[in-house]
C-alpha cells in the first residue's frame, strides 16, 4: 500500500450523495459467486488509485491470475484524483464494481449505503476472517456489518539513524522500549548530536497521534460522533510530546525545512522518527546513504501500542454484476491473491498466515511493523473523523508553540469541530 496517508473524502463531499444501500439480494448473489461455472464471461471494473511501479505489476498480475481461474474479465480504472473522481462517480452511477475505500473513509460511505454489505457472502463462501488481522478487520465494520476485506496495512514503527545514534556512544538497544523513558534518552542524546540535527521528528497530526489521545482508555469521538479532546487522560498522554517540542528535543518537519518526516530523516536532520513503514522504500530509494534501524513504539502504560492505516476491496451497492465482484474480493484477499500482491508490491499482507510464509517476521526492517499488527489503533473513529482530524491539526501547533497550552488547544479544536459535526452531519 503506497500511502503516506492519502487525504480522505470530505464529508461536505459526499453530502450530495442520494444513494442507498441495495436491499436484499446479498444472499441470492452470494449462492451465484459460490458457483464458478456461473461467472464465466463475466465483467467487472475495479477502481484503484495510482501506486508504485511495483505495485501496478503486482496488480496486472493478480488480475490475470483471477481471470485464468474465474474466467471472469476486469478493467481497470485508474484514479489520479481519487476522492474527487469516486465521488463523482458514484453520484454519476459510473462507479466500479470494486473499489478501494480507504479506512478512514469507510464510515462515511457506509452510511451514505454506497458500500454492499459483505456478511452474506462471507457465510455462503465460508470464508475464514481469523487469518486476518483483527485491526485490519474492524476497520471496515459498522453497525456490525463489514463493509470490506482488507488488501494490506501499514503500522507506526521507531526509526533510527545507526550512524547517529552509535556516534553519540549509544546502541539501539538503549533507546527505551517505554514512552515514558523516551524524553529523559532525548535530553541526553540531544548533547552528542552534531549541530543542526535534532533527536527526533514528529509530524504534527492526529493520524500519528491517536493512539497517544486514546491510551489512557478516553476515545476522540463519543458515541454520539462527537469530538473528544480535552479530557484530563488526555491531556496527560500528549502534554510529554508539548514539553519535548519545547526542549527542543523533538522537532517537526517545517521546523527543519522539509515537508514530511521521511525526508527530514532521510536528510539526516532527525536521528529518530515514529512513522509509517512506506518510509523504508523511501528512504532506501531517496537516501541510500542512511543506514537505518527499526524498532516497536515504545509502549505507553506498559501496553503496546501503534496506529494502523489499511485500505479494502469493498463491493459497490449498485453494482450490476455483484456476484463477480464479490468473487474479485474473495480471490484477492485468498492465500493466493495475497501473496501474489504482497510479494510483488512489497507490503504487508492482511493475513497473518502469508506474513509467515513470507517470513516478514524475520525481516530486520520490516518485523516491527508486522508485530504492530495484531494490536494497532486503526485510523478510522466514524463519519466524524476529518473533522476532528482537521481541528487537531489545525490547533496543535499552536500548543507545541506556546501560544496556548495544549488543555486550551484541544478545549477550542473540540468546540469547533462539534459545532461543525452538529451542522454537517447531525
Amino acid at each position: 500500500m503506497n500511502m503516506k496517508l492519502s487525504k480522505p473524502l470530505s464529508v461536505l463531499m459526499l453530502s450530495g450523495l442520494v444513494l442507498t444501500a441495495a436491499c436484499g439480494g446479498g444472499e441470492e448473489e452470494a449462492q451465484v459467486a459460490s458457483d464458478p461455472s456461473k461467472l464465466k464471461g463475466k465483467e467487472i471494473t475495479v477502481g484503484t488509485w495510482k501506486g508504485t511501479d511495483a505495485e501496478v505489476k503486482a496488480f496486472d498480475e493478480l488480475l490475470k491470475n483471477f481471470t485464468d481461474e474465474t474466467g471472469v474479465k476486469v478493467k481497470k480504472k485508474v484514479y489520479n484524483d481519487y476522492q474527487t473522481q469516486l465521488q463523482t462517480d458514484l453520484v454519476g452511477g459510473t462507479a466500479p464494481d470494486v473499489f478501494y475505500v480507504d479506512a478512514f473513509l469507510a464510515p462515511e460511505l457506509s452510511k451514505q449505503g454506497v458500500l454492499e454489505p459483505l456478511d452474506p457472502y462471507i457465510k455462503k463462501a465460508k470464508k475464514n476472517l481469523n487469518d486476518f488481522y483483527d485491526p485490519a478487520i474492524n476497520a471496515f465494520k459498522s453497525d456490525d456489518k463489514l463493509f470490506g476485506l482488507p488488501k494490506d496495512y501499514s503500522t507506526l514503527g521507531l526509526y533510527y539513524n545507526k550512524k547517529l545514534i552509535e556516534d553519540a556512544g549509544f546502541t539501539a538497544d538503549d533507546i527505551p522500549t517505554e514512552m515514558e523513558k523516551l524524553p529523559g534518552f532525548l535530553k541526553e542524546l540531544k548533547g552528542k548530536l552534531p549541530s543542526g540535527v535534532t533527536p527526533a521528528i514528529t509530524t504534527s497530526e492526529l493520524a500519528r497521534h491517536m493512539f497517544v489521545l486514546q491510551s489512557g482508555g478516553t476515545d476522540i469521538v463519543d458515541k454520539e460522533g462527537n469530538a473528544v479532546l480535552a479530557k484530563p487522560d488526555q491531556i496527560a498522554a500528549l502534554q510529554p510530546l508539548v514539553d519535548a517540542y519545547q526542549d527542543k528535543l523533538v522537532q517537526r518537519p517545517a521546523d527543519l525545512g522539509q515537508g514530511w518526516a521521511g525526508d527530514s530523516f532521510g536528510a539526516e536532520k532527525a536521528a529518530i522518527m515514529i512513522e509509517g513503514n512506506w518510509a523504508i522504500s523511501h528512504i532506501k530509494q531517496n537516501f541510500p546513504k542512511v543506514e537505518m534501524g527499526t524498532k516497536e513504539v515504545p509502549t505507553i502504560g506498559g501496553k503496546n501500542k501503534s496506529m494502523m492505516f489499511t485500505v479494502s476491496y469493498s463491493l459497490n451497492s449498485e453494482s450490476k454484476e455483484k456476484s463477480a465482484g464479490w468473487a474479485f474480493i474473495d480471490y484477492a484477499t485468498s492465500k493466493d491473491g495475497m501473496k501474489t500482491w504482497s510479494e510483488g508490491a512489497g507490503v504487508l499482507p492482511s493475513l497473518k498466515s502469508i506474513a509467515t510464509d513470507l517470513k516478514l517476521q524475520d525481516d530486520e526492517l520490516k518485523a516491527p511493523f508486522v508485530a504492530a499488527g495484531a494490536y494497532a489503533t486503526p485510523w478510522q473513529k466514524g463519519d466524524s473523523l476529518s473533522i476532528v482530524a482537521r481541528e487537531y491539526n489545525n490547533l496543535l501547533p499552536a500548543a507545541l508553540k506556546g501560544d496556548m497550552t495544549l488543555e486550551e488547544a484541544m478545549k477550542k479544536a473540540e468546540k469547533t469541530a462539534n459545532k461543525d459535526i452538529k451542522t454537517q452531519l447531525k
